[in-house]
């Protein structure tokens, strides 16, 4: 089990780089309160959760012995953000003005936009597991969720000193999306 756990820790983290620049985005916007922040990210992050979920049980039903097929989406994205680099990162960090959505609106549908690629990842992996590993797996996500929220309000109230370097916004996503497609895709064949 402790595997289990590590590696959906695994999955969190790089599935949610930029929903931490996006947080951090949002908490240095004097506009948006820290409430309307939290709210509105545990609301996208719900959401897109709750599709992953509903997904993986149509693949576990539907599709078991074709999941691993899913994987090569994680890939495509990574192989897509390699192809892609140097190219602006501003669609990440961009803050839409709030008009009739309201600010906690406006952070639930970002989050909510930023759940593509999570899907993507979570739904192969969710469909392997067994009910009590799923369980597991989402209160862990729900709890990771807090922490990720708790991280981007503690960096954003820290004064800037340095950015990060160049080749960990180039590369870091697209090879752990690529790592992630390799896994899914391993695993289904191993399976089978």
């Amino acid at each position: 089990m402790e595997g289990l756990l590590a590696l959906s820790l695994w999955f969190f983290a790089i599935t949610h780089l930029d929903t931490l620049v996006l947080l951090l985005a949002f908490c240095t916007d004097e506009r948006y309160r820290v409430g309307e922040v939290a709210i509105g990210h545990y609301l996208g992050f719900s959401i897109g959760l709750a599709g992953a979920l509903v997904g993986s049980f149509v693949v576990a039903e539907l599709l078991r012995e074709f999941a691993f097929v899913l994987g090569f989406v994680p890939l495509a994205l990574g192989l897509w953000g390699i192809l892609r680099r140097g190219t602006s990162n501003d669609h990440y960090t961009r803050i839409v003005p709030s008009g009739r959505l309201g600010r906690t609106g406006v952070v639930t549908v970002a989050g909510i936009g930023l759940s593509g690629e999570n899907i993507a990842v979570f739904v192969p992996f969710f469909a392997t597991l067994s009910t009590a590993e799923l369980l597991g797996v989402t209160a862990l996500y729900l709890i990771a969720a807090g922490v990720l929220f708790v991280l981007a309000l503690f960096i954003s109230r820290r004064p800037a000193t340095a950015n990060l370097p160049e080749w960990v916004e180039e590369w870091a996503a697209p090879v752990s999306l690529i790592l992630v497609g390799l896994y899914v895709l391993s695993a289904g064949w191993v399976v089978t």
